[in-house]
């Protein structure tokens, strides 16, 4: 496989992991403490996942931006799809319908928002 397919495969497994842990943090509400809002008990795991998934985003960005080459975004697009299933499977309260909608227009717009970066910067560069 080749690096594009393994930047597809990353980007699918980065937006699946989100998708879930955003998934069962909406669903798992809000711990109300002096201190303001936690994570509920028992949705540790979702919170682990969110935050793995987020500091994962920072290399899949660079590897994109640097290449200016946005197909690995599709595994972005293929995960939010997947993900944006998984949370209305959850439910189908606002909270997870909203979710589901910003899964959708991120699948939708991240390719198409880095192919017309990348050309663009290559149209000024030849």
């Amino acid at each position: 496989m080749n690096s594009k397919g393994w930047g597809t495969l990353y980007g699918l497994c980065l937006a699946l992991a989100l998708g879930w842990g955003l998934t069962g943090l909406v669903e798992g509400g809000c711990d109300r403490n002096p201190r303001g809002c936690g994570v509920p008990d028992g949705y540790g795991r979702y919170f682990a996942a969110c935050m793995v998934a987020l500091f994962s985003l920072a290399p899949l960005g660079w590897t994109v931006i640097r290449t200016d080459d946005w197909r690995p975004s599709l595994g972005i697009s293929a995960g939010a799809l997947v993900a944006s299933g998984i949370t209305l499977s959850a439910g189908t309260g606002r909270d997870l319908v909203v979710l589901a909608a910003i899964e959708v227009a991120l699948a939708v717009g991240v390719p198409l928002i880095l192919r017309v970066l990348g050309r663009s910067g290559t149209q000024s560069n030849g």
